[in-house]
């Protein structure tokens, strides 16, 4: 069965209220598949893992704030000899690694015993070569849920953070590509945000971040908006004369961070 596995990091800190954050982010990740055309049967929060099962492409969920990861898998049972057969599928050529983790402590076997029994199963059947540092498939082995998920491709999330929509909502004020990347990274912190728009600035780049909100655009700031975010760097701080709180997201990157981030704008 063809599993997507999502992974997040920085809502693992939230303590008590960590659950919040989770049913944001299952919420955030609907509304992207959802927008997205793609089809899916559940999304389901198991032991750490957002587990959606969907035969399509899902890697859209990339953009979606809050995820570290995603990975296309194949569940199956726990069961060391069906391990080894599915992990066969996913080698092709060259040299590999298994990298596998037992979430689920019931299984008889820890983690690098599962690494040594899958992989001499690889050299033996497929005569494999291991390379630890730098494999050419790196197959990947989850344990939890009382079924073991197995993939070959790990998809960077481009945000990380925390689900957008948990920490309320923010103005953008958006004059240029920069206003664009302060925008994201106030998705990136949990905001939900609305475009203030004071000069003409395309805000297709923005668009494909804004998941868990509709994103509104107006000409002066709406009531209840207590907060603004800015283009501001640290060598190019602006006078504003906002009666609210002004965010500058852009003061802590240097200028080849925000090439780097410009690239979506």
């Amino acid at each position: 069965m063809i599993v997507w596995l999502v992974r997040y990091a920085e809502i693992f800190l939230k303590g008590k209220n960590r659950h919040k954050f989770e049913r944001r982010l299952v919420e955030n990740i609907k509304d992207c598949l959802k927008r997205n055309k793609v089809e899916f049967d559940s999304v389901r929060h198991v032991c750490n893992r957002i587990l959606i099962y969907s035969g399509k492409d899902c890697s859209c969920l990339r953009y979606v704030s809050g995820i570290s990861s995603i990975s296309k898998s194949i569940e199956t049972l726990q069961d060391i000899e069906i391990i080894k057969r599915t992990a066969s599928r996913f080698y092709k050529k060259g040299t590999f690694r298994i990298t596998a983790q037992r979430l689920d402590k019931e299984f008889k076997h820890n983690s690098n015993e599962i690494n040594i029994i899958v992989g001499s199963h690889l050299v033996r059947e497929r005569n494999a070569k291991v390379s630890l540092e730098h494999p050419d498939t790196n197959i990947g082995i989850e344990l939890f849920n009382k079924k073991a998920y197995l993939f070959n491709q790990r998809i960077a999330g481009l945000l990380g953070g925390l689900p957008a929509g948990i920490e309320g909502k923010v103005a953008v004020l958006l004059e240029d590509s920069y206003s664009i990347i302060a925008g994201i990274l106030m998705i990136k912190r949990g905001c939900s945000i609305i475009a203030m728009q004071k000069n003409k600035v395309s805000l297709a780049p923005l668009k494909k971040f804004c998941y868990g909100f509709e994103l509104r655009t107006v000409k002066s700031l709406p009531k209840g908006i207590t907060s603004i975010a800015v283009n501001d760097t640290i060598s190019n701080i602006k006078k504003r004369k906002f009666n609210l709180t002004v965010f500058r997201p852009l003061v802590g990157y240097d200028e080849k961070e925000l090439k780097k981030w410009l690239k979506y704008s």
